[in-house]
């Protein structure tokens, strides 16, 4: 966890001074409200017995419950500003945390993206990500409040009893450090095993409800919930063992606290008995304690959840170590792209023959095949989304490996349009102009006119602040290929891979676009995949077939 608490202190550490102050003064009003409570109580008390017994005695009750509606007011402005502040503070850091985290995963290579399926993405970025919160909230602050509490209070004692402070502040501070250093060894274990167990089950889970469909139509839906219920029966019993564990933890403390509270009280008698205490003062001691009590009596608790902060914190920071995207050589430009794939296990084809071929700089490379025949592989080859095997050869400008350059620089050369249309939650604007730094409201008016979706946009409601809804909901497929058609044309690269790029269009309305779309092409280098010869271009054009179909 070392990575993120770095991280924590160089965003928030003069926050985590200010919210430390808020916590301390909170904690240490409510201690001093229930000390100045039971010397006032006892105090009084002792007044009124006295008038009994029919002595003169004078006291002053006005300035205790001054003093008392002081302590109550300020622990409840300061637990208000304490839970803002720390919260706030909370906000800005998870915030810290996503822009660190999705900076490196932006930048990160295709194939270790794709390595993750989509469940465990949503585990890793929302519950692994929000359980750091804990190293704010669970292991900075209340520790360093509850040191300074204790230093506090055994100062504050030391003007009644300065050798009863010294043993009493040794003893809270062994506890504290004890307390800290038990919860973390002895539920470490079991916090890491019982999260690990939770995030398999919420992968399940997830998993179970994308494919409720396809389960329930083959019959497969009573056994697939089956292993989910297995799962979290494991999880409760893991759970169950760890708070165990912990409420031993606690139990251990309380009766050691009891013990001390016992012999304080004890001390504190004989104390009164020898007159070097009055009453009062040995009760507003006894409150004091039984404050600080409270504040000790919090970390097992508070530290129990270090094993889950762990396992998370693993995760994500594993996930950023195998992110190079700096590593390797960069292109200015590239001239030529030779591919030569062989015995490949995803190419059936290439278990025969050599495939061989060459893209240049403006020319059009079509690959056909049937589904399974390998073309979405040769894609993913090209784009690094796959590892190429000992016998796949990539070479950029006649030299260059591909696996020697810079993941970064590459993704920055190409543009790659997969079969599926990616439509993301927001506008069509949004969805056009995503990732581009400057862009005119023209150029994307002129994409649209080349999709032939103008006159669509033009039409709604909002034009393009129009919302296209979670997943692209409100469109058509046919609309939503050409969105994404639209959002390629609105790139440079210098490398076109087009999966399909008309799926969903039909062949007449797909010629007209293929022909608005041939200056941008004409320019760049294209590869085409489709699954037979395309009828939307003239093959008098600069075209070169390669057929994954076994003769």
């Amino acid at each position: 966890m070392q990575y993120w608490f770095n991280i924590l202190l160089k965003s928030q550490g003069n926050r985590i001074y200010i919210g430390v102050f808020w916590a301390y003064f909170t904690a240490l009003s409510g201690i001093a409200l229930l000390m100045l409570s039971g010397w006032f109580i006892t105090a009084t008390a002792i007044t009124g017995l006295s008038i009994g017994a029919g002595l003169v005695v004078l006291f002053d009750m006005y300035m205790p419950g001054s003093g008392i509606r002081f302590f109550a007011l300020s622990r409840t402005v300061g637990r208000y500003i304490e839970r803002i502040y720390n919260h706030d503070s909370i906000l800005r850091l998870i915030s810290v945390f996503r822009l660190r985290l999705f900076e490196g995963l932006s930048t990160m290579p295709i194939a270790a993206l794709r390595k993750t399926s989509d469940s465990e993405w949503l585990s890793k970025l929302t519950a692994d990500l929000d359980a750091l919160d804990s190293i704010l909230l669970r292991y900075i602050i209340p520790p360093i409040t509850a040191l300074l509490i204790v230093l506090s209070l055994t100062f504050f004692l030391g003007f009644f009893w300065f050798e009863l402070a010294i043993y009493l502040g040794c003893f809270m501070l062994l506890c504290l450090v004890i307390t800290i250093r038990a919860s973390i060894k002895y539920t470490k274990e079991f916090a890491i095993h019982a999260s690990s167990l939770l995030n398999q089950s919420r992968n399940d889970i997830i998993e179970h409800l994308q494919g409720t469909v396809e389960l329930q139509s083959v019959g497969l839906m009573q056994h697939h919930e089956s292993k989910i219920c297995q799962r979290l029966e494991q999880f409760y019993i893991a759970q169950n063992s760890l708070n165990t564990r912990v409420a031993n933890i606690q139990l251990i403390l309380d009766l050691t606290l009891g013990l001390a509270f016992t012999a304080l009280i004890c001390a504190l008698l004989f104390a009164v008995n020898s007159t070097l205490i009055d009453g009062p003062v040995a009760i507003m001691l006894v409150m004091m304690f039984m404050g600080a009590s409270e504040v000790l009596q919090s970390m097992p608790s508070q530290f129990s959840m270090w094993g889950k902060t762990h396992f998370c914190a693993l995760r994500l920071t594993g996930l950023l170590d195998k992110n190079e995207p700096h590593n390797g050589a960069t292109l200015d430009r590239i001239d030529n792209i030779e591919v030569q794939i062989q015995r490949n296990p995803r190419i059936a084809i290439s278990q025969e023959k050599t495939l061989q071929f060459l893209i240049k700089d403006s020319h059009l490379v079509n690959i056909q095949g049937r589904s399974g025949s390998g073309k979405s592989t040769v894609a993913n080859l090209l784009i690094g989304a796959e590892p190429a095997t000992k016998n796949d050869k990539i070479t950029i400008n006649s030299h260059i490996n591909l696996n020697a350059v810079s993941a970064t620089n590459w993704y920055q050369q190409l543009c790659y349009l997969e079969q599926s249309n990616a439509i993301l939650a927001g506008t069509l604007g949004y969805n056009l102009a995503l990732g581009l730094e400057t862009i005119s409201e023209q150029e994307v008016w002129s994409v649209l006119k080349i999709v032939e979706l103008d006159e669509w946009a033009s039409a709604l409601p909002d034009g393009l602040n129009y919302w296209l809804g979670e997943t692209g909901g409100k469109v058509s497929g046919g609309q939503g290929r050409r969105i994404c058609l639209a959002r390629l044309l609105l790139r440079d690269p210098q490398l076109v891979i087009l999966d399909e790029p008309f799926d969903g269009i039909d062949d007449t309305m797909a010629a007209r676009i293929w022909h608005n779309m041939r200056p941008w092409i004409s320019s760049r280098m294209v590869v085409l995949l489709t699954h037979e010869r395309p009828a939307y271009f003239d093959y008098n054009q600069l075209v070169k077939e390669i057929s994954l179909d076994s003769n």
